[in-house]
């Protein structure tokens, strides 16, 4: 069992540690994630100031509670009108990207690594997104035009919904233990029903309760009460959390347009001022969970030769490969064209991707610290090499 002073003492140091990285991150172009995890790296691996143990145990709560915040924060971020009426392109994007992602490093981690194909899959589908603070930084520093940078985030979010729901469906898939086809089926069948039915249901029904509560005080704080209910009932019920708080978001995120398309009896006014102090307030506490959770994941990584480094590296190439070629075909008969190659070679990992890669040792999987580590090195690679090879690709079409 754990000392409790150990625990605060932990958490701390780990919230110190977060804020020095933000810190420094304002005065350069690497994102603050990157910084957050080399200061784990140093303070844990590096100078061992935690034991791994007691941070290891750690992390079958750490990780379900980031993929719930970060679930429900894409969920209020994701305009429906905008991706749908607005936003195909980004879209399309989002869905070939990922889709040529996901190929690719399966195929790579299950016949050049020899993994077997459900972890290899359970990987790539973390690893097929991209990260919006890293596309928010390239796009600001560049100045690319006002519709690629909208289009490129709209995408990044689009991808975080589809990494959600993917990686946690394989790890559905896994944790089954190797049943039939069919009997997988009806799991996953019964698993996405749950997840849907609790998300949805109790997302119209906290938002009747929110506008005719609205006058009274802490209404995020009743909300983050929900969001943790949304989770839990979920998962006893046999669902997936993360789906579901994504989907309690949705609802909520998009109240306003849902009230008037279903003609309910509430003020469209009144709930989007509602939606967006939730998202505002849900934000604060979000960037105070990713900045923790990056420092933490920093803190877990266990580097076990300079194979994994490599492995990471070409990994990382081949997500920069795969996503030049998607964009390459996304943007045909486009105005996003003219930033072509700058945004094809944009693929940096987040938040989203940290957190469905520590799934394996939340669950005890096997090889799972291995995965961890990896996921590590492809994050930071990949944010890397998406700043480097965007100016570069610039300065040289410019000659």
């Amino acid at each position: 069992m754990i000392d409790m002073i150990i625990i605060f003492y932990t958490i701390a140091v780990i919230m110190l540690l977060s804020f020095i990285g933000e810190a420094l991150s304002r005065r350069i172009l690497l994102p603050s994630m990157i910084l957050l995890i080399i200061l784990g790296i140093i303070c844990g691996p590096v100078l061992r100031f935690f034991d791994y143990e007691a941070l290891k145990e750690m992390v079958s709560v750490v990780a379900p509670l980031t993929i719930a915040f970060i679930g429900f924060e894409s969920g209020l971020k994701m305009d429906f009108y905008e991706v749908v009426e607005q936003s195909r392109r980004a879209v399309l994007l989002s869905v070939i990207g990922y889709t040529m992602s996901i190929i690719a490093i399966g195929l790579f981690l299950r016949y050049v690594f020899n993994l077997e194909w459900v972890y290899a899959l359970l990987l790539a589908s973390a690893w097929g997104g991209v990260n919006t603070a890293t596309v928010e930084a390239v796009c600001n520093y560049l100045r690319f035009k006002e519709k690629t940078r909208v289009t490129l985030i709209i995408s990044s979010l689009v991808d975080d919904a589809i990494v959600l729901v993917v990686t946690l469906t394989v790890l559905n898939y896994i944790l089954l233990g190797g049943i039939g086809a069919r009997e997988s089926a009806i799991a996953l069948s019964s698993n996405f029903c749950v997840s849907i039915f609790v998300g949805v249901i109790l997302g119209f029904a906290w938002m009747n309760l929110l506008y005719f509560s609205r006058r009274a005080e802490y209404t995020y704080t009743f909300t983050l009460a929900a969001l943790l209910l949304v989770y839990s009932l979920t998962e006893t019920f046999g669902g997936t959390g993360g789906i579901a708080a994504f989907l309690f978001g949705v609802i909520l995120g998009n109240s306003d347009s849902l009230a008037t398309a279903l003609k309910l009896k509430l003020k469209q006014a009144e709930l989007t001022k509602l939606s967006d102090l939730i998202e505002h307030f849900h934000s604060e506490l979000t960037f105070i969970i990713r900045s923790f959770f990056f420092t933490f994941i920093g803190l877990i990584y266990v580097f076990t030769g300079i194979n994994e480094l490599l492995l990471g590296l070409s990994v990382s190439l081949l997500l920069h490969f795969s996503r030049f070629l998607a964009v390459n075909l996304g943007t045909i008969k486009s105005s996003l064209r003219e930033d072509f190659p700058a945004i094809g070679v944009i693929v940096g990992k987040g938040v989203t991707a940290a957190a469905m890669s520590t799934l394996p040792l939340a669950y005890g999987l096997p090889n799972a610290a291995f995965y961890t580590s990896i996921a590590l090195n492809v994050i930071l690679f990949t944010n890397v090499l998406s700043i480097l090879l965007p100016i570069l690709l610039r300065k040289i079409s410019r000659f």
